[in-house]
């Protein structure tokens, strides 16, 4: 594989590789999710650390309790009891650190809704909190994206809601490359607590090409090109 020389037991920066990702929300079968760490164990040998990401309820059926080498995170985000969500994360994964792999910085944005947000001093209490349990944390997202062609997704709840190509997610970086500063400060402002003399950097905004205007004409609709069904 070719980020095989990238591990960590390489000299690379990678130390951790997802084998599944919320499968617990939706499936129940622990023998696909060991096939699936098997699989990964033939490309890139034992000198990895492979880990499964799950919320509160999906441990059960997402991980392979005690089992190693898998090991088991947790993902949630603003507002969440991180102490209670981290003692359900215990009963399925009762050594090693306390990893949030995904911290959410905002929420997905979702066709005939308004632009998700999430409050800056709100992501600073919980990320708070979250270091005070000493857990380690992956801030997703940092940088907002984009969902090219027809790759945007949906969700189901209680019907399908579709996603629009914008990944912004009110992200600290917004999709664009510009700074959201109340977002960067709270993140600042509470890490330089627990890790005092380590400053981030501020990022500068993107270069934005304004007074350019695009002339758009009609080549045809969505679902003329989609095809019979």
């Amino acid at each position: 594989p070719m980020i095989k020389p990238l591990l960590y037991a390489n000299g690379g920066p990678i130390i951790m590789i997802q084998v599944e990702n919320e499968y617990g929300s939706f499936g129940c079968d622990h023998n696909y999710i060991s096939d699936l760490a098997n699989y990964f164990q033939e490309f890139f040998g034992p000198d990895i650390i492979y880990f499964t990401t799950d919320g509160p309820g999906g441990y059960k059926c997402g991980s392979l309790p005690g089992t190693e080498p898998l090991f088991t995170t947790i993902d949630f985000g603003v507002g969440s009891d991180a102490a209670a969500d981290f003692a359900k994360l215990r009963i399925f994964q009762p050594h090693g650190p306390s990893v949030n792999s995904e911290f959410y910085t905002g929420w997905l944005d979702h066709w005939k809704h308004g632009h998700s947000k999430r409050a800056a001093d709100k992501l600073g209490v919980s990320l708070d909190e979250l270091l005070a349990l000493n857990a380690s944390v992956n801030l997703y997202m940092w940088h907002g994206g984009t969902n090219f062609g027809l790759s945007s997704g949906a969700q189901y709840r209680n019907g399908l809601i579709a996603n629009p190509t914008s990944y912004d997610y009110d992200a600290p970086q917004s999709e664009w490359g510009d700074v959201k500063l109340d977002k960067y400060w709270a993140i600042r402002n509470v890490t330089e607590k627990y890790f005092p003399g380590n400053k981030m950097p501020v990022p500068q905004d993107s270069k934005n090409l304004g007074g350019i205007s695009v002339k758009l004409r009609l080549t045809g609709l969505l679902v003329d090109q989609i095809g019979p069904k």
